[in-house]
């Protein structure tokens, strides 16, 4: 567990850290085979002494840490939080957390760092596959050998096979569920059965052994080192981390290298301590988080990690050891014990999802949560447009009785929504008219259909035709495009969520962000030229910057602090904003498709970081409250803040012409 513990503590040698969980789950499948198999050969296996072992070993350090986090985190967490994590308690005791975080977080979200108990949806996986595999072991052992290694080697072809499809398809799924994790399981349960056999019939290969065992090393030291975020996986990529485990189980010796380095009293003792570690490790990093202005330097992250090895250390020994021992607790104890803990969990997480975190407890809570308050100026356009499957769009249209002459029409998705208060502001400076037609996770270009995104096949594509027809009709002066660009074309977002979004041109196109762009192009340059063959005016506005810090955590802390509309509070949002070159990053891909584009007259790029960036950040607010809805909507106050920029971009382009 040491890899994933210093990779979730930031250190960027083991920006693959996570496969730890993989190479977890290779081990489990082994020694667990190893047991229900000896155990079935020797007509003493028994279903209620299996499930109690595991609960022994899994379930008392589990509730110990869960309980913890929970009475640290009424300190710490702010109500939404606190509101969330009652619904990870209510997962952790159901062992359900993995389908929880499916739901609901990527794993290489930035928010999903923020998460105290994220780490539990592997255990969630490993519950599963202990109500699942003994069944399934039993039920192959009595057809004989040849039908184990066959049943087998079935699961672990057609899981890898999911996982290999799931891991660009669905990555969420992918990550957490147990379909798609089933073959590292299966691989290490096909180790433990060659081990039975072989231990019988001395193999010729025992004399590369230390070598094979080096290589496995080797693979997992490689798959820690080079791998990160933006890896696919699981799939193929975890095929090095996993079958580097499995050549360490099957030839890592006491006579060679690998074997004695792995047997040292050092690293066998970190071994004892790995489980209550890898459930501490989380929780303390989530915590410290929470509870700082600004991400934790990564000496804060060292010491918390020496602190994990330290509370493991005492959760060995006064829960773990003691549990797992039948003289000091019964069967029956046991049983009764975890599901009263599991009860007691159950109902904290009602009582906390229940009182919605218990807002009371932050003074001044409701008065800063209402400065993140999404605008409500967009309205459901009904039928019009009348989009499939009964999907409606959101709408700003003029009240005129007849279709008159309209001076911008907004057009675009979320963030032109949050974009709305901005027009508004503007188009009352210039006593005209605004119209606003959008839908969140849908592109504005014409001829383009989003897929795997937010709404079924063709609604994208339909509201972009409507909101040309629109125009037809109302024949706008300016025509606005604005949206999260990057979650449709760029390979890497900060949400992993935005690896779902595809643009396509027809059916027959391949769901890839490199075909996106090149539907992008066209699709922009088509779109551009529609609006302008009516007369309007196009202006293609870039996204505003998109911040690492969450907004929302930075002001509620700076209000915690009393520092609201002081100005320290200035120092604290500067050392959170954006730094420009991590924005120049981000936008780096959308604005080399934007070169792509030919001479288009009329087209007008707009960079509303330019309103909001200094030398070296993108501010996210000042000292009197957020310009930010979240780390990428702009809330009322931000949207009104680029209004006069607006005016002036549309006045300037009106003098151009």
């Amino acid at each position: 567990m040491l890899p994933v513990i210093l990779f979730h503590a930031g250190l960027s040698s083991f920006s693959g850290g996570f496969v730890g969980v993989d190479v977890f789950f290779v081990i489990s499948g082994y020694l667990i085979t190893t047991i229900v198999f000896g155990e079935l050969e020797e007509g003493k296996f028994s279903l209620v002494r299996f499930y109690e072992r595991r609960a022994r070993r899994i379930l008392p350090a589990l509730f110990v840490v869960t309980v913890a986090t929970a009475a640290a985190a009424w300190f710490i967490l702010l109500p939404e939080d606190l509101k969330e994590l009652g619904k990870s308690l209510l997962a952790v005791a159901l062992f359900a957390s993995n389908f929880l975080f499916w739901n609901e977080s990527g794993y290489f979200d930035t928010s999903a760092e923020y998460l105290p108990l994220l780490h539990t949806w592997s255990l969630a996986v490993e519950e599963q596959y202990y109500m699942l595999f003994p069944i399934l072991a039993a039920a192959l052992f009595r057809k004989g050998r040849q039908a184990v290694v066959f049943g087998l080697c079935v699961v672990a072809l057609g899981s890898f096979a999911l996982a290999q499809w799931g891991a660009t398809a669905h990555p969420n799924a992918a990550f957490y569920l147990l379909p798609f994790r089933a073959w590292e399981l299966m691989v290490g349960a096909l180790a433990a059965v060659y081990l039975s056999r072989a231990s019988l019939h001395p193999s010729r290969v025992d004399r590369f052994s230390g070598v094979l065992a080096g290589v496995g090393l080797v693979m997992i030291a490689l798959s820690i080192h080079l791998y990160d975020r933006a890896t696919p996986f699981p799939g193929a990529y975890a095929l090095l981390p996993a079958l580097g485990a499995v050549l360490i189980i099957l030839f890592a010796r006491p006579h060679n290298l690998v074997g004695q380095l792995l047997g040292t009293q050092v690293l066998v003792y970190i071994g004892l301590l790995s489980y209550s570690a890898y459930l501490w490790h989380q929780p303390l990093f989530a915590l410290a988080r929470r509870a700082s202005l600004e991400e934790p330097h990564i000496g804060v992250f060292l010491a918390l990690s020496v602190a994990t090895f330290v509370l493991a250390y005492f959760t060995r020994h006064l829960v773990e050891q003691p549990f797992r021992s039948a003289s000091k607790v019964s069967r029956r104890s046991i049983f009764m014990g975890s599901g009263a803990t599991a009860t007691l969990v159950v109902v904290l997480a009602f009582v906390l999802y229940g009182n919605k975190g218990f807002p009371e407890r932050i003074d001044n809570y409701a008065k800063v949560v209402d400065t993140f308050r999404w605008q409500d100026l967009a309205k459901p356009c009904g039928n019009e447009p009348a989009l499939p499957t009964g999907v409606q769009a959101l709408c700003r249209l003029p009240e005129a009785a007849a279709p008159a002459p309209v001076d911008v029409a907004l057009f675009g998705d979320s963030h032109a929504d949050a974009f709305l208060p901005a027009v508004v502001a503007a188009t009352k400076q210039r006593d005209s008219s605004p119209a606003y037609i959008g839908l969140g996770g849908c592109i504005p270009l014409i001829g383009v259909d989003v897929r795997a995104g937010n709404w079924p096949a063709e609604v994208c594509r339909t509201l972009a035709q409507e909101q040309y027809n629109f125009a037809v009709r109302t024949k706008p002066k300016n025509v606005l495009l604005v949206g999260r660009w990057s979650m449709y074309i760029d390979r890497v977002d900060s949400a992993s969520s935005a690896k779902k979004y595809y643009l396509v041109e027809a059916e027959s196109n391949t769901l890839s962000k490199d075909h996106s762009r090149e539907v992008f192009v066209r699709g922009l340059e088509r779109t551009v030229r529609a609006y302008e063959a009516l007369g309007a005016k196009v202006f293609f506005v870039e996204q505003v910057p998109q911040q690492l810090a969450d907004p929302r955590a930075v002001f509620h802390r700076i209000n915690q602090r009393g520092l609201w509309g002081q100005e320290g509070a200035t120092e604290v949002i500067d050392r959170n904003s954006v730094p420009l070159a991590s924005l120049n990053e981000r936008q780096a891909p959308m604005r080399q498709l934007l070169d792509q584009l030919p001479p288009i007259d009329d087209f007008t790029v707009l960079s509303p970081e330019k309103h909001f960036c200094g030398e070296n950040r993108c501010a996210m607010g000042d000292k009197d409250g957020p310009y930010y809805h979240d780390r990428d909507h702009l809330n009322i106050r931000g949207a009104q803040y680029i209004g006069p920029w607006l005016v002036t971009q549309l006045a300037e382009a009106e003098k151009a012409q």
